[in-house]
Formats: C-alpha cells, structure tokens, sequence
C-alpha cells in the first residue's frame, strides 16, 4: 500500500440488526486498482470491523480516536494515512 492520500468513493451506509452499521467505500491509492473496503460497527459502540478483498477481516485498533463511527469517521481513518 502506498504511503500517499488515497482516493475515496462514495461512501454507502447499510443498517443491520440490533444497532449495527455498515459502511462501504471503494478506496484507491496512486498507481493501484480500486478496492472496496467495508467497516462494521455498531451504534451502542465496540469494536469495528473493517473487511477488505485482500486482507481479509481486521479490528480497527483504537477506533474512537476517529470520533463517533459515520461517515466522516470513515473519511478520518483513510486521512490519517495520507
């Protein structure tokens, strides 16, 4: 992955049961094909899951520092990494 900003599509929200959340971005970094990238997470709090095609299934490692999860909070975590 490179160390450069990447590019986000539209970031697309899906409910679930019991208060949990979805969000699924299409994210792409210079010089690489597009991935899609989906977080889930809950609106009572815990962990978020992000899942991607390559990498499979990971926990987010200290998620709050990201503020409360929504759509700006997907955009915080890929700024971070620019």
């Amino acid at each position: 992955m490179s160390n450069a900003a990447p590019k986000l599509g539209k970031i697309t929200r899906e409910r679930g049961v019991a208060g949990q959340i979805s969000y699924s971005v299409t994210v792409t970094y210079p010089g690489e094909s597009p991935e899609t990238v989906t977080f889930i997470g809950s609106t009572y709090g815990g962990p978020i899951v992000m899942i991607h095609d390559t990498w499979g299934q990971q926990f987010v490692r200290n998620a709050e520092r990201h503020g409360p999860f929504s759509e700006a909070w997907v955009r915080s975590f890929y700024a971070e990494r620019g």
